[in-house]
């Protein structure tokens, strides 16, 4: 069983699927404590015809003793037509709008949500079903595991442990890196792999490239080839 971790991500970078392809059961990361400054929980970026452009889900308490679990959508603000109105005219005349236009609409047009966790669970399983990805998501809230002083790395460790892991994939980032005790996965019969990620270029709209934005430019702008983009950008290491 090979799994991976990560916390819930806004509408995440085409890298941020790589090791969840290549996983067999991906555990969204929701018992961790969710930042206080600007990151990727709640907002990612589109490219329009004035380059660049951050999409930003407004949410409620945001102190340092709130879950990721446990964050909460501002409702009052009208958020999600904003968000589908910038990205219809963004992406209106990509080669592939049309694969994907409607059923992505209906996440915003059609529903109503409450939860952050909700709705980036639900946009990511939207972007697996157009990526061709197949890992089983569970999120670690609802794994049963008990975190009551552990700290990350023996939390991570109950949670693989729990979901029956016999292959850990890990970023070889330094962030990623800080948890990584190489002897104590061996310890624990869990096969470490680190991954890497550098995005392919493609034709994209609206002028040069532009690197780092959310999986819809490339979806939009690729189509099927999004899987082939994902592949190529990746390799996985032993740890």
């Amino acid at each position: 069983m090979r799994v991976s971790i990560h916390q819930p991500q806004y509408l995440p970078w085409l890298g941020y699927f790589y090791k969840i392809a290549k996983s067999d059961l991906f555990i969204l990361f929701d018992t961790v404590q969710y930042p206080r400054g600007k990151h990727f929980g709640n907002r990612n970026q589109i490219k329009t015809a004035q380059g660049a452009q951050w999409l930003t889900v407004p949410v409620l308490d945001r102190s340092e003793l709130v879950l990721y679990s446990d964050i909460q959508i501002d409702q009052k603000q009208k958020w999600a037509h904003k968000h589908w109105r910038g990205i219809d005219l963004s992406y209106r005349k990509a080669p592939h709008y049309e694969r994907y236009a409607e059923g992505l609409s209906a996440m915003y047009l059609e529903r109503e949500w409450a939860s952050l966790t909700d709705l980036n669970q639900s946009l990511l399983q939207w972007c697996f079903d157009a990526l061709g990805i197949t890992a089983r998501v569970v999120r670690a809230s609802a794994m049963n595991v008990s975190r009551e002083g552990l700290e990350t790395d023996d939390y991570i460790f109950a949670l693989l442990q729990a979901a029956g892991a016999t292959q850990y994939i890990s970023g070889q980032g330094a962030g990623s890196q800080r948890y990584i005790d190489r002897d104590a996965f061996a310890a624990k019969g869990i096969e470490l792999w680190l991954y890497d990620f550098n995005a392919p270029q493609y034709s994209q709209l609206w002028g040069a490239f532009v690197q780092g934005l959310s999986v819809l430019d490339v979806l939009f702008n690729c189509g099927e080839q999004a899987r082939e983009l994902l592949d190529q950008g990746g390799a996985l290491h032993h740890g």
